[in-house]
Formats: structure tokens, sequence, C-alpha cells
């Protein structure tokens, strides 16, 4: 009988636990669709591939030799990929100057100047140099495309590649360290405002607060506040870190990437806030934080460029704040450019923030 009575009591406490989590309506969607979601983004995110990556040939050989490398080059398809590995442009008379300005501006991955005598000195058997400038600020990117030119050059005859550096010497770190950064701050400023706006809710602390002279106004900018010099500071230490314990070199202006993560935590705040509003427990609260947050690390850019992934997750990744955040954070960090050429982003990052923001505090007064 003991036992019998043990398993009712048990039962009766399984079912007490399954009618507690069928009140928590914001629960059940991520609960069930996060580990889906999960299971998508990271398979396609993770990828590492490149695909219709933009390329500007300047040809200024007008002989069959360098027609057939363009035609080589642009209809090239990797084993693993249906879709061609370049989107190919094509133009004359360009100097190097401009190409590494094509650059700078984020049109184009790389830019391969053919001289004018490329086809006679193939013909004679004399060696012919080929220069090729790439976005070396996307390091996966940069050298799939290197390491392609090389071996086609090696088998078109005796061609060398010149390779200049225009941001120095890069690798994989200085292309995620800013990524990461702004990562952390998103996921951070998310996750610390929401969590602490939630368990307040769940434990009577919210209502007490306001029962005081302290306005709401007041709780909201001073929440505000604290995580602006949070974030700010968990910044510097992740970049002096980087610098010192890897090497991470910084090539633009520390008050850009200021300006860029307080408009950026400005908007991760009010995200924290709407979300939290939705809410009514901490453990509600996190299973919505995973569903909203976490994807965005995969599909964004910050382990791999946005070539990598599938065509309708690019769409995707172009309405996530991160993605602007992570544009901006290494345009600043590591081709060392001011403010005009970050100024897009900026401005989407901008209405995130505004829009967030003011929603956070709209939904704030209306359920506090």
């Amino acid at each position: 009988m003991a036992i019998k009575t043990e398993l009712k009591h048990s039962w009766i406490i399984t079912v007490k636990e399954f009618r507690q989590l069928s009140r928590k309506k914001a629960l059940m969607v991520p609960l069930f669709l996060f580990p889906i979601i999960m299971i998508i983004f990271f398979g396609y995110g993770m990828g590492g591939t490149v695909k219709n990556s933009p390329i500007l040939i300047v040809n200024d050989d007008t002989g069959t030799a360098s027609t057939s490398l363009v035609q080589e080059i642009g209809s090239y398809t990797a084993k693993y990929n249906e879709d061609p590995m370049f989107s190919t442009t094509y133009t004359k008379d360009m100097s190097q100057s401009e190409a590494e300005s094509k650059i700078d501006a984020g049109l184009y991955k790389a830019v391969l100047i053919i001289p004018h005598d490329y086809s006679d000195r193939l013909a004679k058997n004399e060696s012919v140099t080929l220069t090729l400038v790439t976005d070396s600020s996307d390091t996966t990117t940069s050298s799939i495309i290197v390491n392609f030119m090389r071996q086609l050059m090696a088998r078109s005859g005796p061609v060398s590649l010149d390779i200049p550096n225009i941001y120095g010497d890069l690798e994989y770190l200085d292309f995620l360290t800013p990524a990461v950064i702004a990562l952390t701050i998103f996921m951070g400023s998310v996750a610390t405002t929401g969590s602490a706006i939630a368990g307040e809710k769940e434990d009577g602390t919210i209502v007490r607060i306001l029962m005081t002279p302290v306005s709401r106004r007041s709780v909201i900018l001073g929440k505000t506040t604290y995580q602006l010099i949070l974030q700010l500071i968990r910044a510097v230490i992740l970049i002096l870190a980087a610098y010192f314990l890897v090497g991470f070199h910084m090539n633009g202006s520390w008050l850009l990437v200021a300006l860029v993560l307080v408009i950026f935590t400005l908007g991760g705040v009010g995200m924290g806030i709407v979300m939290s509003t939705r809410v009514n427990d901490m453990e509600s609260f996190f299973q919505l934080n995973l569903l909203v947050t976490l994807p965005s690390m995969f599909i964004t850019g910050v382990f791999f460029p946005l070539s990598s992934v599938p065509d309708w997750m690019r769409y995707i990744a172009y309405l996530l704040p991160l993605t602007y955040a992570n544009d901006a954070m290494r345009t600043i960090m590591i081709k060392g450019q001011g403010l005009s050429a970050i100024s897009t982003d900026l401005i989407i990052l901008s209405l995130f923030a505004l829009i967030t923001f003011s929603a956070g505090v709209h939904l704030f007064r209306r359920e506090a």
C-alpha cells in the first residue's frame, strides 16, 4: 500500500507540474521550438562554405588567354556546392589604389588585375604577374579566394600572384574578435536586463520598489546606466585580453567603437525589457531569451562570413541588428575606417535602439 500511495502522490505532483507549465504560455513555444531552430541554424550557419562571393576582374588584356581565365573564374563551382563560388564583375583600366578603395567600401571580396600583356607573355612562355587584392578582414573568404587563385594560376603556366596585405597580416582571430565583442554585448545586455526584471517580477521586488518614491522612469534609467557602464567595461576587457593574450591589434578609433557599443547596448536593454514584460518568471524569460538571441550567433557572420550561409538564412540575417554591429566593429577595428564607412550600420542600429527601447519603456510603465 505504501508503494501504491507513493506512486499516486508522485502522479499528482507530475500532473501539477504539467498544469503549471501549461499556464506559462510564453514558455511553451520556445521550449519545443528552440531545439529545432538550433539544429537548422547551427547546421547551415556554421557550414563555412563560400558561394557567389563578389569579385571584380580588371582585364586590360585583349588576348584569348585572359578570356579563358576570366571564364574559368566566373564558372567555377565547388564540388560540394551547386552555386558558383564567385559572382564576377568585369572592367578595364583600374589602378591598384582604386581596387583597394573598392575593397574598403565593401563592394568586392577581391579584385584581380590582369595586365595588358598577359596573353602575349604566356604565348612566349614568359613569366607574368597578376595582382590580387583581397578583403583580408574577412579571413575565411579571403583565404579561400587566395587558395583557389593560386591553384588556378599554377595550371595556367608561368603565372604568379602579387597579393598585397592592405590591412596587414591578419588571421582568423582578427576576423573573430570584433564580432565576439558585439555578440557578448548583445547577449549580455538582453540577458542581464531581462532576467533582472523577470526575477524582480517573480519575487515581487519590482512591486516593492515601485511602492517607494522611486519613479518608473528612474528605475529604467538606473538599469540602463548600469548596463552601459557594464557592457563598455566588458568590451574594454575583451579588447585588452585579445591584444595581450593573442596579439590582436586595434586599427581604428576607440571612440567609434564606444559609439557603436553604446547604441547597440541601448537596443539590447530595450529588447531585454520588452521580453521581460511578456513573461512572469525567470524560467520563461531564459527560454524566450535563448530562442531570440542564441541563433543570431550562427547566421550574422560572427564565426563565418555571411556568404557561407544559404540565401534564405542571409535574408534573415539582414533583419538582425547583430549583423550590422558585426560589420561596424570589423570596419573600425580591422580596416581602421571612420564614421562615413559605418554610417549605414549606425543608422540601422540607432533605429533598432529607438524602437526596442521605446517599446520597452512603454511596456514596462504599463505592466509595472
